[in-house]
């Protein structure tokens, strides 16, 4: 019997760290997200935001944000979006994640 192939998909290299990405909500505090997300939280963004329900659509961009960031920058990330002193709009937040998105996807990517 013949030996069966495995494939890897260990990385070879060790990736460099990625540059954090640091954006503005309200004047004077500013939020550095990671600058990368795994493929995981991608792709549960994309599930839930390309129907027609707009329930989980919100739930979508909020679960995507919380991934985009530690704890300690959510936590205060949270605070805000929740305040009324803010009032924060939603499209407030969609640009927040789709400038989220286009830096990470604008980002060169180590060759395997």
């Amino acid at each position: 019997m013949a030996a069966r192939k495995i494939k890897s998909f260990i990385s070879e290299t060790e990736e460099a760290p990625v540059e954090p990405i640091e954006f503005e909500l309200v004047k004077g505090e500013t939020f550095e997200a990671y600058g990368e997300v795994s493929g995981a939280v991608t792709l549960e963004f994309i599930a839930a935001t390309s129907g027609e329900n707009s329930a989980e659509t919100a739930k979508g961009l909020l679960a995507y944000l919380k991934a985009s960031m530690d704890e300690a920058n959510f936590k205060r990330f949270d605070a805000i979006i929740h305040s009324p002193d803010h009032k924060i709009k939603i499209e407030k937040l969609s640009e927040i994640v789709a400038y989220l998105i286009e830096e990470r996807s604008s980002r060169p990517t180590v060759a395997s």
